[in-house]
């Protein structure tokens, strides 16, 4: 009987001291979200200046950016998915309908595995006119892929606080 639970409990017992190895403990890890942090910060100065071209080039071909919302007249709130292209085109209705449009990255909590990130990032925003700013908070959640050494968006959801 002895036996019998010895060898039942030892491999428990060893199993249970196995340490799993944290991904990016590595100083690649370190470096790579040096890398989408970098990424990140430059995205949002590029977003406030309203540099479209510069903006469309975080983003893989048909990647979308997801929020739910009520626009103007619907009875409910909504799940928008647009991509990135149809974003763009629609930016004399929105950002830049405005003077004042400015987003800052306050804080960010990046997720690498292998190829795939993610990154969760919380920003202040505001919008309108000199006289008459809206602000409010949010966050943002990326999905990056890394493709021939190259991150890239391919989406993007967020919310507004």
């Amino acid at each position: 009987m002895a036996r019998l639970l010895v060898k039942i409990l030892c491999p428990v017992v060893l199993m249970s001291c196995m340490q799993e190895r944290p991904e990016n403990t590595s100083s690649e890890g370190s470096a790579e979200n040096a890398v989408l942090e970098k990424l990140l910060v430059s995205y949002y100065n590029d977003m406030s200046q309203r540099d479209w071209k510069k903006y469309r080039n975080y983003f893989w071909d048909n990647a979308t950016i997801t929020t739910a919302w009520q626009k103007p007249g619907d009875t409910a709130v909504r799940v928008h998915v647009i991509t990135i292209d149809d974003f763009i085109e629609q930016t004399p209705q929105g950002p830049d309908s405005q003077p004042v449009f400015r987003e800052q990255m306050k804080k960010s909590s990046i997720e690498i595995k292998n190829n795939l990130a993610v990154a969760w990032v919380e920003y202040d925003a505001e919008f309108g006119k000199p006289d008459s700013l809206m602000n409010w908070s949010g966050t943002d959640v990326f999905s990056f892929l890394k493709n021939n050494g190259e991150w890239r968006i391919t989406s993007l959801v967020f919310e507004s606080n």
